[in-house]
């Protein structure tokens, strides 16, 4: 399409929708209440806290099954006694490697 072609698009500022205000935005919730209860009827997990990473380097896989912070530690860990190539990925990567 050619610029000469296009036309303005201020035809189409009238259309626009009046925006939609949720009642009760900022209600004050207890910590242990999920924020979004009624749009998610299941709390959401993080795959950060589930059992599904590795920690690897250029030899083997040195652990699998762990949650990441878990992850993170070890690998600190292992960064202590100076192997090398340490990363995190997720166990199905690293069954990949195998």
């Amino acid at each position: 399409m050619k610029i000469q072609e296009m036309r303005s698009g201020s035809r189409h500022f009238g259309r626009r929708e009046e925006p939609k205000f949720i009642n009760n935005v900022f209600e004050i919730r207890s910590l242990g209440e999920p924020i979004f209860d009624d749009a998610f009827p299941e709390a959401i997990e993080s795959e950060l806290d589930k059992p599904m990473w590795s920690v690897v380097s250029f030899d083997q896989r040195q652990a699998g099954g762990l949650t990441y912070k878990q992850a993170v530690t070890l690998l600190s860990e292992l960064d202590a006694y100076d192997i090398p190539g340490l990363c995190i990925i997720t166990d199905e990567a690293a069954d990949r490697l195998a």
